[in-house]
């Protein structure tokens, strides 16, 4: 009987020091145990947060660990300069849109670097206050699976964050890339699919987007209240929603845009009230709208009229220019060495360059235009025998929306650069 007692007692202090032993292994005690700089390597198994870093140091899941945050707040919150993020698996943020609970968020730090992870079922991906000089790269971020895509958070945003780099991101599935209120930050290699705002700039300077992609997004990238954006190299394509737009201009200055291609949107381009500040300009070089219902759709007033555009192609789009706003029947933008597959003309001396100028003109679309109701019958048989009757035989004065005096004869193709070419 002794023994049997002596067993039992032997078992429950085994049983207390193993709980002891686990609670004393979290991986929050695990990270304050070490040492300032140290590597935290997790192995394959789960973890669970909130987990918060207060001090340098890596911490690689060797992409197999999971965080969970349980439905609780931000999975992992960084408080500290000089922390790396890296391989791992995080999940289950909370759900508290006004908290903007996080898989990452960081707070007043530098130099951060989040690598290589997987961040799904976090209502916002990454999200920083106050972080410069770093690098977040090749995640794979989803959000909450709400249909409504308004209730989903934005998979990164950035809120004050300058001369950060993100480099090969994978979003679906998301709600907004957010970058506000920041400076000299480069989007470098991103993706974004069904999501709303492929990147969103607001109230951002000397920030850079190079090779975006975005697909079947209701918005490609929207500048906003911005200026000396640059976006080289950009594929959007299939934004089709009523109101979805590639490439969107708020109040935006000094943006240029070159090597951007756009496909099969609503709207290749909306221009609203940009150029913004007085002596600047938006350009467009060497960028290609294919298929859209619009290519460029204006909503500005001839005051801003210093959007420049060359050597840039419009193929295949129903309808090139549309004008809404102040003075209808003004030009917009100022064009050169365009391609426009609806020219008619001729190249006598074989340059390359049309010897008549290119005018697009507003025929019946004022009907609907002007009726938005009617808008139901673009592309139907009546419309398209009132635009032929009326380039034929006009019976209202047309009004010019732009002039390309220099229209190309072909597709203006640049020379791709090879691999080891500057």
């Amino acid at each position: 009987m002794l023994q049997k007692n002596k067993l039992i007692y032997l078992t429950v202090i085994a049983v207390i020091l193993f709980s002891l032993n686990v609670k004393a292994n979290t991986l929050q005690d695990i990270i304050d145990k070490t040492a300032p700089g140290g590597i935290i390597k997790l192995k394959k198994d789960i973890y669970y947060g909130d987990i918060i870093i207060k001090k340098p140091l890596t911490l690689d899941g060797g992409s197999q660990a999971i965080i969970d945050g349980e439905g609780k707040g931000n999975v992992i919150t960084v408080l500290s300069d000089n922390v790396t993020i890296k391989n791992l698996i995080i999940q289950n943020s909370g759900e508290q849109g006004w908290e903007m609970d996080a898989g990452i968020a960081v707070k007043r730090a530098n130099h951060i670097k989040i690598l290589h992870n997987i961040i799904k079922n976090c209502l916002y991906g990454i999200q920083t206050k106050y972080m410069n000089h770093s690098l977040i790269a090749y995640n794979n971020i989803t959000s909450k699976p709400y249909k409504q895509v308004g209730l989903r958070g934005d998979a990164i945003r950035l809120w004050w964050s300058n001369y950060d780099l993100l480099k090969g991101n994978y979003v679906h599935d998301s709600r907004d890339l957010i970058v506000w209120f920041c400076r000299h930050d480069t989007i470098q290699d991103q993706t974004t699919v069904r999501s709303r705002y492929g990147i969103h700039f607001m109230y951002s300077n000397y920030d850079k987007v190079v090779n975006y992609r975005g697909d079947r997004n209701m918005v490609g990238i929207y500048d906003m209240y911005t200026t000396h954006v640059e976006i080289d190299g950009a594929l959007i394509t299939n934004n089709t929603t009523v109101t979805a737009i590639g490439l969107g201009l708020k109040d935006a200055s000094n943006l240029v845009a070159k090597n951007v291609t756009v496909e099969h949107c609503t709207r290749g381009v909306f221009i609203d009230e940009s150029p913004y500040e007085p002596g600047m300009s938006c350009k467009f070089v060497n960028d290609r709208f294919y298929y859209n219902t619009i290519a460029m759709d204006f909503n500005t007033d001839v005051t801003r009229n210093k959007n420049i555009f060359t050597h840039d192609d419009f193929v295949g789009n129903f309808k090139d220019v549309r004008v809404s706003g102040g003075m209808l029947d003004k030009k917009r933008g100022i064009w050169s060495n365009d391609y426009w597959d609806r020219y008619v003309g001729y190249d006598s001396n074989g340059d390359g360059i049309g010897d008549l100028p290119f005018f697009e003109m507003k025929y019946s679309g004022v009907i609907s235009e002007d009726n938005p109701n009617l808008r139901l019958f673009t592309g139907s048989p009546i419309f398209t025998f009132i635009d032929f009757i009326e380039k034929l035989i006009p019976f209202s004065k047309p009004s010019i929306l732009l002039v390309d005096k220099k229209p190309l004869m072909r597709l203006y193709l640049p020379k791709l650069h090879k691999k080891g070419e500057d």
